[in-house]
């Protein structure tokens, strides 16, 4: 569609006849008929009085014609110029809002994604402590662990002391066992009623945790979402 065959598109469906038109915009009808030819272009002035007669807005008197095949001709009218420059201004600013919003997706969608895989954030080792007891005030941290060592077995009296101590540690075991996710060494101690407790790591093991398999689904999504407003923005930039 180009310029001529808008005005006599909006002329045909208004009923209007050509000198009726002409008579309507102030122009002879020998113009309006080469305007409808393409023959000639109208001023500013008359394209205003034809959209004026014909009841109809700028935007609506182009939306029938191929923008990119009468480009150098719509240009030529200057309402229809300005019109089109504003069009390519919020073009550009929704492409470059893709562009933007694309890249903050890609960039979310690969963090989240690497949180998730990397675990840094919600750790999946858990570190068992155990305690064998608790040890008094003034006694050995690692007195369950190294009592037998600090024992004189010689001589008869010295069996009968290790007997007796042997009784009296097993009657004072108390095995208790704290989970970390955080390392804490491979031992620490912990203040309790009546004494203290030696803690000795026991065991590490890992235990899935379904928010990092979450963090890494929504890091493909908004990964991909990011790569199709890429793909987006290169159609509309086609356009």
């Amino acid at each position: 569609m180009t310029i001529g065959k808008q005005i006599k598109h909006f002329r045909a469906e208004r009923n209007f006849s050509q000198p009726e038109l002409a008579e309507l915009a102030g122009i002879e009808q020998s113009y309006l008929s080469k305007l409808e030819n393409d023959k000639s272009i109208p001023s500013n002035e008359i394209f205003r009085n034809l959209l004026s007669a014909l009841s109809v807005n700028t935007q609506e008197f182009i939306d029938a014609i191929d923008i990119n095949e009468n480009k150098q001709q719509l240009n030529q009218i200057p309402d229809i110029e300005q019109l089109l420059s504003q069009k390519d201004k919020m073009k550009f600013q929704n492409i470059r809002r893709y562009l933007y919003i694309s890249s903050a997706l890609i960039i979310l969608g690969l963090t989240l994604f690497y949180t998730g895989s990397s675990k840094q954030l919600f750790n999946e080792t858990r570190y068992q402590s155990e305690s064998s007891g608790v040890a008094l005030a003034d006694e050995p941290d690692d007195i369950f662990s190294s009592w037998r060592n600090r024992m004189d077995t010689n001589g008869e009296d010295g069996r009968q002391l290790m007997r007796a101590k042997r009784l009296e540690m097993a009657n004072r075991e108390d095995t208790h066992y704290l989970v970390f996710r955080e390392y804490k060494g491979q031992g620490f101690m912990m203040d309790v009623t009546g004494g203290k407790r030696h803690y000795r790591l026991d065991k590490e093991e890992q235990i899935p945790r379904q928010i990092n398999a979450w963090l890494q689904i929504f890091g493909v999504l908004l990964l991909c979402s990011g790569i199709m407003g890429f793909v987006l923005e290169r159609r509309l930039s086609r356009r």
